[in-house]
């Protein structure tokens, strides 16, 4: 009795009209409160896999697109950096992190070649150099990513040559 009573009160809760929650959006998120039950969390949860993934793992694959990249002619090195984690339930909190660091003429044009590339890659900039952070690329999508990368690079270094 106390049950219906809650399901009616939300139901006339205003949140209720601006989420207008559906049947897929409350399977997504039963599969995702499941996950937390059966403590399988960090290995299903795409998040807590990102953010379990250990430093050392990390770094060897920023590691191994560096060096893929510069067989490729394109300056790659290792960095350490850190991920900001969790944007609004976490503002400002971060764990440390190996990026791979591009260096270019231009990070802002090969960050813009990057994001328009399919798939998109977003990376950030700092100390003049396009920062590209494995913790946020699933394993599985490393070799996509490195294609991205190439094919953005050598656009970038066609289209400075034909502005030259």
């Amino acid at each position: 009795m106390i049950q219906k009573a809650l399901v009616a009160q939300l139901r006339h809760h205003p949140l209720a009209r601006a989420l207008r929650v559906d049947k897929s959006t409350l399977a997504a998120l039963q599969a995702t409160l499941l996950h937390y039950v059966r403590r399988e969390a960090e290995r299903e949860a795409p998040v807590w896999r990102m953010i379990a993934t250990p430093l050392d793992a990390l770094a060897a694959r920023a590691a191994d697109w560096a060096a893929v990249l510069r067989k490729t002619g394109i300056p790659a090195t290792v960095v350490a950096a850190f991920s900001t984690i969790g944007g609004g339930s976490l503002p400002g909190e971060e764990l440390p992190t190996r990026a791979l660091a591009l260096t270019t003429p231009a990070p802002d044009a090969l960050a813009a070649a990057l994001r328009s590339g399919d798939p998109p890659v977003i990376g950030r900039i700092a100390e003049g150099q396009l920062l590209l952070d494995p913790r946020t690329v699933p394993p599985e999508s490393d070799e996509t990513l490195l294609q991205t990368v190439m094919a953005a690079a050598k656009w970038q270094t066609n289209s400075s040559n034909h502005h030259d």
